[in-house]
């Protein structure tokens, strides 16, 4: 059977997103399992990145060097990586350790009640990993194909001159931004409250979209 010491890891990629709720719904799940969390690591990466170049993950690793939890709480697999073999790689790290990891998104355990790698997860994580992988290489290639045949047909890349990116129009609003994170407003009610037009509030959570992973 397992302890009831428990991390939370959550990962966003992007500065304009929050770790709040990932974390919320974590705590949640914790409360509901009757484990005492000990500590919760956030990061803000691509989650394609080596493990080593992310700082969560090493701290991650390095409480289970010292078994300082026997659960990592994550809400899905691609907070972890969206890397295959980095994903992999972290995930055997903690199993092989003796530490559960609950994929809430799925409703699964690594390891089974007696500790032993629970082979339906493993199945399923590398099902998505692979999936993932070939979503990420058919999408590359079709993007390199629109953007061959659009070369050939004279267009020209590159943003134009004068139009902001979407980081910095999200600098523009650093309040709205906010606002997203932790208030559940309607589009009229946000504009309202922002002093800002409904068009903008609908750019702003957009972009924020776009950021998202």
């Amino acid at each position: 059977m397992h302890g009831n010491k428990a991390v939370i890891f959550a990962r966003v990629s992007s500065t304009a997103q929050s770790f709040e709720r990932q974390v919320d719904d974590l705590k949640k799940v914790a409360e509901i399992m009757q484990l005492e969390v000990v500590e919760i690591i956030t990061e803000t990466i691509s989650g394609g990145k080596r493990n080593d170049e992310r700082q969560g993950v090493q701290r991650l690793l390095k409480l289970v060097s010292q078994r300082r939890m026997d659960w990592v709480l994550v809400s899905e697999v691609s907070r972890l990586g969206r890397s295959t073999m980095e994903t992999l790689r972290l995930v055997e790290s903690i199993t092989d350790a003796k530490i559960n990891i609950r994929l809430c998104d799925l409703g699964m355990d690594t390891l089974d009640n007696q500790g032993k790698p629970n082979l339906h997860a493993e199945i399923v994580m590398h099902m998505l990993a692979l999936f993932a992988k070939d979503w990420r290489r058919n999408h590359s290639d079709r993007v390199r194909s629109g953007q061959r045949r659009a070369k050939e047909a004279g267009v020209k890349f590159g943003r134009p001159k004068g139009v902001e990116s979407n980081d910095q129009f999200l600098l523009k609003h650093p309040e709205l931004v906010k606002s997203f994170r932790s208030e559940k407003l309607s589009v009229r009610k946000r504009a309202i409250l922002y002093d800002v037009s409904p068009n903008t509030v609908m750019k702003v959570k957009k972009a924020l979209d776009r950021d998202s992973v």
